[in-house]
């Protein structure tokens, strides 16, 4: 439902998702002496999609078609190291009070080549990688969506 507060629940899965793999990697690390990480790179849109079946004489199939989840699968193709990404349109439905809380912005390349992070802003996908590498390719179709990267959401304020 529009006011059930859907995409904010969708950003806190999606925070909660990242700490509780960061938890497991650290177990297994220990456990299994590995020094590879595990990460779950998460890609957040918004949009109507259609959700149906698919059925054959020995099967059924659930399937979901539109620009919304093709979107959200690039996206987390584009995130790395276990970081999450959500579209301009996606923060625009939040609510006032829950973009307040919320941490999202962009990494910028400064003076002297350091990176910094630019609180509340979004940049396009293209700007954040080389188009023309061939590992990029799928990304193209993605190029101009604005995009932030989702830090965190502060608790709410008690009154």
């Amino acid at each position: 439902q529009p006011d059930s507060g859907y995409l904010s629940n969708a950003l806190a899965c999606a925070i909660e998702m990242r700490e509780e793999i960061k938890r497991l990697s650290k177990h297994w690390q220990l456990k299994k002496n590995w020094l590879n990480e595990l990460y779950l790179n998460t890609g957040i849109t918004e949009g109507q999609e259609w959700l149906g079946t698919f059925r054959t004489a020995t099967s059924v199939e659930f399937i979901v078609l539109g620009d919304t989840i093709n979107q959200a699968a690039r996206i987390s193709d584009f995130a790395r190291f276990g970081s999450i990404w959500a579209t301009k349109s996606l923060i625009g439905k939040l609510s006032e009070e829950t973009r307040e809380r919320l941490n999202y912005g962009v990494r910028r390349v400064a003076d002297g080549g350091r990176e910094v992070f630019v609180p509340a802003s979004f940049g396009m996908v293209t700007s954040r990688v080389t188009a023309s590498d061939d590992a990029n390719c799928k990304l193209r179709d993605i190029a101009a969506l604005p995009i932030a990267e989702i830090l965190d959401i502060a608790e709410p304020r008690s009154a």
